[in-house]
């Protein structure tokens, strides 16, 4: 097993909404989970190479990879009131309403650490280069840089042990359990995650801290 990075800049804002959080009170983390960041990265090599077998392969070899998150030096989370459109139930037809969304603002790049098999490192970071968005699909971003790395720097986001001293802000971000199937991930079968059982909750412990807040916006820094 071996570590790589892969460094992203976001077009404007990023959102990945909390797990237990509905679509209309849509909170966000301050960076994406790992289950979002195994996907994103499975989307971008099927969209390249049209071959689902091999997002299917590359999944596999990710799928319980440790994931850790390194955030820039300043961030700004804000509330935005959308007005939106929802499915009727046991209906084709759409209504409109209303929700109120977190987005993040970045002042430097995100990087992103996998720890993942030797022998489907390079294609692994191949896919990271090519990954398009992280979260929601309008959270478009740019990979700047990829590269194989010794270990990831202490400043990480990282999962939280409970025994283990608190210096930070807790979130619950999900991740895959070894049992989770390509076919429960891919948006054109039927099958769904099992919480719990293929998709859990982890608690990520972020190395920042609030330095301003008002009713709307908060505002961290780098511990």
């Amino acid at each position: 097993m071996l570590w790589i990075r892969g460094t992203y800049s976001f077009a404007s804002t990023f959102s990945y909404r909390l797990p237990y959080f509905s679509s209309s009170y849509a909170l966000s983390a301050p960076a994406p989970s790992p289950s979002t960041i195994k996907l994103a990265i499975v989307a971008s090599v099927i969209n390249r190479t049209g071959n689902i077998e091999t997002g299917k392969t590359l999944f596999e070899k990710i799928r319980t990879s440790e994931v850790l998150m390194e955030l820039p030096e300043k961030i700004s989370i804000f509330k935005a009131f959308l007005k939106r459109l929802k499915k009727k139930r046991q209906e084709q037809a759409f209504e409109s309403t209303f929700g109120i969304r977190e987005y993040v603002i970045y002042n430097g790049p995100l990087k992103i650490y996998l720890n993942v098999p030797d022998d489907s490192s390079e294609a692994i970071i191949e896919a990271l280069r090519n990954v398009q968005f992280l979260g929601t699909s309008d959270s478009i971003c740019m990979c700047t840089n990829t590269a194989k790395v010794a270990k990831p720097p202490a400043k990480c986001a990282r999962p939280h042990s409970t025994t283990e001293k608190t210096n930070g802000i807790i979130f619950l971000l999900t991740d895959f359990t070894n049992k989770a199937t390509f076919d429960a991930v891919n948006p054109y079968t039927k099958k769904k995650l099992r919480k719990d059982e293929e998709i859990i909750s982890k608690p990520y412990i972020f190395p920042i801290k609030v330095t301003k807040k008002d009713k709307n916006c908060t505002v961290y820094a780098s511990l």
